[in-house]
C-alpha cells in the first residue's frame, strides 16, 4: 500500500507541476497591455490604451512613431492572424499545414502574389515607405520581446519570423483577389462552352436585371476549334484561393443634413466581409499631431481602411468590376519555353522557386510570365487546358492589383488625411484595387461618392468583352489603357440629399466607358433606398434599424414562383420540417423570368463573407463621433 500512496503523491506531484509550467506559460503568452515596455526602433514615447471593449487608442508624437504603435497593437492581439496573412499571401502554407495545401500554394507562386508586391514595394514613395517601415519595426519589436510561442506556433511547430514591408503589400494583394472573381467567371464560361452554345450559357449566366446580354462572338465554336481538354480550367478553380462576392455583399449610405434629425450628414458602412475568429476587422483609434482617425484596420497593413478623422468619414463596398483577364497563350509546337504574340514567338519569362511541405520532401515549381501576365496554369493544371502532356495552351491573367504601381498603403493613408469630401475624392485618384464604391461626408454638411479604382479600357474589336479567355496571339483582345482615374463614376451632394451602395450597377446608360456586365442584382439598393426615402429626417436608431432590415424585395417575384411549384417527391412526414415545394425550389429560381427593375441607380457595393460589421459616423460641426 505505500508504494500506491507514494505513486498517488507523485502523480499529484506532476499534475502540480504540470499546472503551474501551463500557467507559467499562459502568463508568459499573454500581450503585456499594462505597463511600460522599452522597444527600439521609437523616436519618442508611444501610448496604447485599451478601453472596455478591448479597442486600442494609440498616441504617438509622430506619424512615424503611430505606426510603430500599430504594428505592436497588431502583434500582441492578432498575431497568429498576421502569420496565416502572411503565408497566403507568399504561397506558404504547406509549410504549416502540410500536403492538404500544396495546391493552393502552387497556384498562389503560379499567380506571383509576393513578386507583385516585391515589385510594388520598389515604387513605393519615399514618405509612403518610412510609415510601412515604421509600421514593421513595431511588428518586429514586438516578436522579438515574446516570451513564450503562442498555441499555434506550438501545435504546428512553427517559430515566428520577422516581418517583412512586402508581406503588408502582399497582403493587400490578396484583400483585392478576396473582392473579385471575374476570372473564375471567365473559366466558368469556357468549362460550359465545350458542351453548350452561348444562348444557354447567358440563360446560365444572365445579365443584370432588364439588360441584354452583351453581344460576343461564338466563343463555344471557337474553344471547339481550339480542341481545348474536356474540361478546361476545373483544377484552376478548385485550388485557387477563394475569390468573388456572388450570392453576397455589402451596404453603404450616407444622408445629408437636410434629412437628418440633428442637421449634420450620417453615414453608415455594413462590410459583409468573411466570418472569422478573431475577426478580419481590428478597430483601432490613432492619435498624433495633425491626426485624430479612428476605424477598422487590418492586422497587416498600417492604415485605416474604413472609418473616420475630425473632419470626414467614410465606407467602402465592392463595386466589382472587370479587372481580370485571362488569356489562352498557345505554345510553341517542340519548344514549351515560347509562345506565339501577334509579332510571332517569344520566350516565357521564368524562374525557379520552392514550396516547403510539412512532413514531405520540398516541390520545385517553375513559374512562368506571358506579356499579359502570370501563367496560372503553372499550378499544376495545364493538362486539363488541352488534354495532353504537353499542354498545346497556356493560361494566363491580366489583372490591375498586379500591377508595380497598385499598392494600397499610399493611397490609404492619402484618404485619411483628407479634410473634406472634394479632398477625400482627389485622394482617391492614386487607388487601383480593388475598385471601391467609396461614401463620403464631412463636417462643412456635404456628402459624396465615388467609385475609386482603375479599369481597363478594351478595343472596340474586341468581340469577346472579357466574358471568357481570350486568344493571346490576337492583339484585339489586349488592354488599350485605362478609364481616366478623374472619369469613374462619382456624385457629390445630389438633391435629393442622399448616396447608397450595394453592389448594384452605379451609372446610368449614358456613361461611356465599360466597368462590368456582371453587377450584383438590384434588391438590396432597392430596399436601402425605400427605407432612406420612407421618413424625412433620419437618426443613428433609424440607421441602426436599416441596418438590421430582413425584407427583401428579390421574394415579390418569386414568391408566385415557389407558390406555383409542385413537388414530384412523396409529401414529407409530419415530423419532417421540409415544405414539399422546397425541393423545387432551385430549379424554380433558375427558371424565373428576368425582372424589368426600375433601374439605374447612381451607385453600388463591398465585400465578401457571411457576417455584417456594422458601423455608422455622425459628422458634426466640429468633430466626428464615432457610433457602434
Amino acid at each position: 500500500m505505500k508504494w500506491i500512496r507514494r505513486a498517488g503523491w507523485g502523480l499529484l506531484a506532476l499534475v502540480l507541476l504540470g499546472a503551474a509550467a501551463f500557467w507559467a506559460w499562459r502568463q508568459a503568452v499573454l500581450p503585456a497591455t499594462d505597463g511600460s515596455l522599452a522597444l527600439p526602433g521609437l523616436q519618442a514615447e508611444v501610448r496604447i490604451e485599451r478601453d472596455a471593449d478591448g479597442i486600442p487608442t494609440i498616441r504617438a508624437a509622430s506619424l512615424n512613431d503611430l505606426m510603430f504603435g500599430l504594428g505592436v497593437a497588431h502583434v500582441q492581439d492578432r498575431l497568429w492572424q498576421m502569420e496565416t496573412h502572411r503565408r497566403i499571401g507568399a504561397g506558404r502554407l504547406s509549410e504549416a499545414f502540410g500536403e492538404a495545401a500544396l495546391d493552393t500554394d502552387r497556384f498562389l507562386r503560379a499567380l506571383g502574389v509576393r513578386r507583385a508586391a516585391a515589385a510594388q514595394w520598389a515604387r513605393t514613395p519615399p514618405e509612403q515607405r518610412a510609415l510601412i517601415e515604421a509600421y514593421t519595426r513595431g511588428v518586429n519589436a514586438m516578436l522579438h520581446r515574446l516570451k513564450a510561442r503562442p498555441p499555434e506556433y506550438l501545435i504546428l511547430g512553427l517559430q515566428p519570423e520577422d516581418w517583412d514591408p512586402v508581406d503588408s503589400l502582399a497582403w493587400g494583394i490578396m484583400m483585392a483577389w478576396d473582392l473579385g472573381g471575374n476570372w473564375s467567371s471567365e473559366l466558368l464560361r469556357m468549362r460550359l462552352a465545350l458542351t453548350l452554345p452561348v444562348e444557354r450559357i447567358d440563360q446560365l449566366m444572365p445579365p443584370y436585371p432588364g439588360d441584354k446580354p452583351l453581344p460576343t462572338a461564338d466563343y463555344a465554336a471557337l474553344f471547339r476549334s481550339l480542341q481545348l481538354g474536356a474540361d478546361p480550367g476545373e483544377k484552376a478553380m478548385a485550388a485557387a484561393p477563394p475569390s468573388g462576392v456572388e450570392g453576397v455583399g455589402s451596404n453603404n449610405w450616407v444622408i445629408a443634413g437636410s434629412r437628418t434629425a440633428s442637421g449634420h450628414p450620417l453615414l453608415a458602412n455594413d462590410p459583409h466581409l468573411k466570418l472569422s475568429a478573431p475577426a478580419l476587422w481590428y478597430f483601432a483609434r490613432l492619435e498624433a499631431p495633425g491626426v485624430h482617425v479612428a476605424g477598422a484596420s487590418l492586422p497587416g497593413l498600417p492604415m485605416i481602411v474604413l472609418g473616420q478623422n475630425d473632419r470626414i468619414a467614410w465606407g467602402f463596398t465592392n463595386t466589382g468590376p472587370d479587372v481580370q483577364d485571362l488569356y489562352l497563350e498557345r505554345v510553341r509546337p517542340n519548344d514549351a519555353g515560347q509562345y506565339q504574340t501577334p509579332d510571332g514567338w517569344v520566350a516565357f519569362e521564368q524562374g525557379q522557386e520552392v514550396i516547403r511541405v510539412k512532413g514531405r520532401p520540398d516541390v520545385p515549381i517553375t513559374v512562368r510570365r506571358t506579356r499579359h501576365g502570370p501563367v496560372i496554369s503553372d499550378a499544376g493544371i495545364a493538362d486539363d487546358v488541352s488534354g495532353a502532356k504537353h499542354p498545346q495552351y497556356a493560361i494566363a491573367m491580366r489583372w490591375t492589383a498586379l500591377d508595380a504601381d497598385a499598392e494600397p498603403v499610399s493611397a490609404g493613408l492619402a484618404i485619411t488625411r483628407a479634410t473634406s469630401v472634394a479632398g477625400f475624392v482627389e485622394a482617391t485618384q492614386a487607388w487601383v484595387a480593388p475598385m471601391q464604391n467609396m461614401v463620403v461626408a464631412d463636417v462643412d454638411g456635404h456628402i459624396g461618392f465615388v467609385a475609386a479604382g482603375r479599369v481597363p479600357l478594351r478595343k472596340p474589336e474586341n468581340d469577346l468583352k472579357g466574358l471568357v479567355p481570350a486568344p493571346g496571339w490576337d492583339a484585339r483582345y489586349d488592354w488599350a489603357g485605362f478609364i481616366p482615374a478623374g472619369e469613374t463614376p462619382r456624385e457629390v451632394d445630389p438633391p435629393r440629399g442622399w448616396i447608397a451602395t450595394a453592389n448594384q450597377r452605379i451609372h446610368g446608360p449614358d456613361y461611356p466607358h465599360f466597368l462590368t456586365s456582371e453587377w450584383a442584382s438590384p434588391y438590396r439598393y432597392e430596399r436601402i433606398a425605400q427605407m432612406l426615402q420612407s421618413r424625412d429626417k433620419h437618426t443613428p436608431e433609424t440607421i441602426a434599424s436599416m441596418q438590421a432590415d430582413q425584407f427583401s424585395l428579390a421574394v415579390a417575384p418569386l414568391l408566385p414562383w415557389l407558390q406555383k411549384a409542385k413537388s414530384s417527391h412523396p409529401q414529407p412526414s409530419k415530423r419532417s420540417s421540409m415544405p414539399p415545394t422546397a425541393a423545387q425550389a432551385v430549379g424554380v429560381m433558375a427558371m424565373m423570368p428576368p425582372t424589368d427593375h426600375p433601374s439605374v441607380v447612381p451607385m453600388a457595393g463591398m465585400s465578401k463573407g457571411s457576417a455584417p460589421s456594422r458601423t455608422a459616423c455622425v459628422v458634426g460641426s466640429s468633430s466626428a463621433r464615432y457610433w457602434r
